[in-house]
C-alpha cells in the first residue's frame, strides 16, 4: 500500500518536487554555474515509446520539470521500474556507471552521456540530480512495470 506521502515516480507531483528540490539545492545550481547549459532532459522507461517526466535547463538555471509533452530533447534517460527503484534507495555512483551502460541498465535514448562525462561540472550535476530524486518520498507502482 502507497503511503500518503509517497509520489508516483515520474508522475506531475512527483517531477514538481523533484523541481522544487533542484531549485533549491545549492550544491547543483552551484556546478551548473557559468555552464551555460541549456537542455530538455528526459527520464522514464524501457520499452515505453516516449519518456514520463522532463526538466528543462535555460542557461544553466532549472526553467521547469514537468510532465512529457512531445518536445525535442537533448537527453533521455531511461532504466526498468526495478531500477529505478533501486537508484531510488540505494543512489547511483559515479564508479557504478560502466557496469550499469554496458548492462544496460541506464540508456539513453538521445544524448552522448561520453561528452557530458568529460565536462566534470555536469558530470557532478548528473550525479548530483540522482541524489536530488532520493529526496523524494517515491512509489513504484507494479502498474509502471508494464506501461507503454
Amino acid at each position: 500500500m502507497m503511503a500518503i506521502s509517497e509520489l508516483i515516480l515520474f508522475s506531475e507531483p512527483w517531477m514538481h518536487a523533484f523541481g522544487e528540490c533542484w531549485l533549491h539545492d545549492s550544491e547543483i545550481n552551484r556546478l551548473l554555474f557559468n555552464q551555460e547549459f541549456t537542455a530538455s532532459i528526459a527520464y522514464g522507461f524501457i520499452d515505453n515509446t516516449q519518456p514520463r517526466g522532463v526538466v528543462i535547463i535555460n542557461n544553466s538555471c532549472l526553467q521547469e520539470a514537468r510532465l512529457y509533452q512531445g518536445e525535442p530533447l537533448d537527453w533521455d534517460l531511461r532504466a526498468r521500474p526495478d531500477t529505478w527503484k533501486r537508484w531510488l534507495s540505494e543512489g547511483f555512483r559515479l564508479e557504478r556507471m560502466g557496469y550499469i551502460l554496458a548492462n544496460k541498465e541506464l540508456i539513453f535514448e538521445q544524448g552522448d552521456y561520453r561528452k557530458m562525462l568529460h565536462v566534470p561540472r555536469l558530470a557532478s550535476a548528473f550525479f548530483r540530480s540522482f541524489e536530488l530524486m532520493q529526496k523524494i518520498p517515491t512509489q513504484v507502482p507494479q502498474s509502471l512495470y508494464y506501461a507503454a
